[in-house]
């Protein structure tokens, strides 16, 4: 299979933005006002409904102004219709919040797929504006809504010639309608912080806290909401400024105490899936604390289930499916955790097709953050060797996550997951195409398919000088498939 028809695999009908994510930026926004509050916002099925109405009248409002001033009849008409569908959020109690980043559009923490396809031209000449976010709070109205049409309306070159998106903003003295910055967030500025070695120390904090956790669990006593604290404050830290060391780590496996780790990897992998979404500090600090403590219910579990080899009971199968609910209840009593974490931890095996567990009772999507959590779970769970079934390698983990994009899983999530991984994560042992073995160091970062390696041995299996390879350079050479390194009988940590 060419790169080409291995890219297609996986990313087919993805958009030219999603291709930029490739570059490893993430996007957030700036304004003071425009924070996690907003961000965590959960609007209803029908609220959502009308998401594509909203974006509906912002583009009439762009139409018109195209061929109208602002001060004409048909512009004023659109910014009513605007206002008016404003109003229907607000007569329920809430806030319009629209964001945008890397061409999809979220209505607060809900990712409007279809509607980041039909309105994809929109979405690039706003976010071209350096527009990340769109909020219409409680008390805006239509005069306040026109004055915001002037920069809701304007092209590049006229944010340009009155100074740039802040000043143009200020310059309407908007106080209820908010248009917030974007700002990029380029991971070759975030990787020098902590290096190796950090990332070591705070991938080890995190581990030696479930340990803990275990520890007091066993004595009936509550953990520490600081404690817990502090290590997700690490685990943050380094996602966002040593966002490729941390990945490196979630490599590191033990059967013995995979309830530990693998807690520990998927608390790293959903921070930087997240922080590609947002860098707002409490946004990643909560969906650090729930991805972290994410299976806290099977510390409960008798370790016979746990280890069991072969294939569970009803009766075990129906144990093991409360751990969501006993999860939370756990966290729910330690004092001062973050609620929005206990929600993480009840709905982390919920799926967005209503096919997992526990069973809602009131249909309702997962919340963003959980449903982060889910696709760095589901990954992370397929690359790990457990009691009744063996490690998966990473292409075909990838893979499996690609075809459950948009069913049990959602799919602009597993797009940026991908993207951020590469087809080929780190520490991915490699066969290439000329027979050599290798071991995958970092994603490209502008080609999935074609990340740097470190061929460590030739064709025959005999070991040579680690030698790095960089496949967006070297054309001549690609990767055929992953391998398990046990087949070869060599450490991967050993080379990375």
């Amino acid at each position: 299979m060419s790169d080409e028809e291995r890219a297609d695999t996986f990313f087919a009908g993805g958009s030219d933005e999603e291709d930029a994510l490739a570059a490893e930026q993430g996007v957030c926004t700036t304004d003071a006002a425009t924070g996690s509050d907003e961000l965590l916002v959960r609007y209803s099925q029908a609220q959502l409904a009308r998401g594509r109405e909203l974006l509906s009248r912002i583009y009439a409002i762009r139409r018109a102004a195209r061929y109208y001033p602002l001060d004409h009849p048909a512009v004023k008409e659109s910014v009513v219709a605007l206002m008016g569908v404003a109003r229907a959020y607000h007569g329920e109690g809430v806030d319009v919040h629209l964001s945008f980043f890397e061409g999809e559009v979220l209505l607060g923490e809900q990712l409007l797929t279809e509607e980041s396809v039909l309105f994809d031209q929109m979405i690039r000449d706003i976010t071209a504006l350096g527009i990340g976010s769109i909020v219409v709070k409680r008390g805006a109205d239509v005069d306040e809504l026109m004055r915001a049409a002037h920069v809701l309306a304007a092209d590049e070159e006229l944010i340009a010639a009155k100074g740039g998106l802040t000043a143009a903003v200020e310059a309407q003295g908007l106080a209820n309608v908010l248009i917030g910055a974007l700002c990029v967030v380029d991971r070759a500025t975030h990787e020098a912080v902590g290096g190796v070695e950090g990332a070591k120390a705070t991938y080890g904090e995190a581990v030696s806290l479930l340990r803990e956790v275990d520890r007091l669990m066993r004595l009936n006593k509550p953990a520490s909401a600081n404690k817990v604290k502090g290590v997700v404050r690490s685990l943050v830290d380094g996602a966002t400024s040593n966002r490729h060391a941390m990945l490196q780590l979630t490599g590191l496996r033990n059967h013995d105490e995979y309830t530990f780790y693998h807690s520990a990897n998927v608390a790293i992998l959903s921070l930087s899936l997240g922080s590609l979404i947002s860098q707002d500090y409490r946004f990643l600090s909560s969906l650090g604390t729930g991805a972290l403590l994410h299976d806290i219910g099977k510390l409960s579990v008798d370790a016979e289930i746990i280890n069991k080899p072969g294939t569970l009971t009803a009766e075990e199968w129906a144990n093991m499916r409360l751990h969501p609910v006993t999860g939370a209840e756990i966290a729910a009593r330690i004092p001062g955790i973050d609620k929005s974490a206990i929600v993480m931890i009840l709905e982390h095996h919920m799926r967005t097709d209503g096919s997992g567990y526990p069973e809602r009772t009131v249909k309702r999507p997962q919340h963003l953050a959980s449903r982060i959590v889910s696709v760095a779970d589901a990954y992370d769970a397929m690359t790990s060797r457990r009691s009744y079934s063996a490690a998966r390698v990473q292409d075909e983990a990838m893979s499996l996550l690609v075809r459950s994009a948009g069913v049990s899983l959602d799919a602009a999530l597993v797009r940026l997951f991908v993207r951020m991984m590469g087809v080929y994560p780190a520490r991915s042992a490699v066969r290439l195409s000329d027979g050599r073995i290798g071991v995958v160091v970092s994603p490209s970062l502008t080609d999935p398919v074609r990340p740097l390696v470190r061929v460590v041995a030739d064709a025959s299996c005999a070991r040579i000088a680690p030698l790095d390879i960089d496949l967006t350079v070297d054309r001549d050479v690609s990767i055929s498939a992953c391998i398990d390194p046990r087949m070869l009988n060599f450490d991967v940590d050993l080379f990375v």
